[in-house]
């Protein structure tokens, strides 16, 4: 299955929150996270760095990574104006070679969200 692009996602996001329709009140923002492709494949040795982005009602979010097998660790950075932000993945040369489903979970405002990808370890 493809998903879309950024510029769809964004334009999508947008279109749904964007809209005010001549109603004065603001529709509750719902807290969402979505990756561009929903399949990560790296190598033993690599860094990559994979666009999040999240959807919530305030400029912070908490988030939570969990899955990831042995040798493989993360960051996540927030840009500075939105809660969406840059995750930066990187397996050891001793990382398990595999197929794994980890989950991002985020959290703002009493709400939360998750996301399993699949991320493919190889030689």
């Amino acid at each position: 299955m493809r998903l879309p692009s950024y510029s769809l996602l964004f334009s999508g996001i947008l279109l749904i929150y964007g809209c005010g329709g001549g109603n004065s009140s603001n529709p509750a923002i719902i807290l969402s996270v979505a990756l561009a492709n929903n399949t990560i494949d790296m190598q033993r040795g690599q860094t990559l760095n994979v666009p999040v982005v999240v959807v919530a009602p305030t400029e912070t979010v908490s988030f939570v990574l969990t899955g990831l097998p042995p040798g493989v660790t993360e960051s996540y950075k927030e840009s500075e104006s939105n809660p969406s932000g840059l995750l930066t993945i990187t397996a050891n040369s001793t990382a398990s070679i595999g197929t794994y489903e980890p989950t991002i979970t985020v959290g703002s405002s009493g709400q939360s969200a998750s996301l399993v990808f699949t991320l493919v370890i190889s030689k």
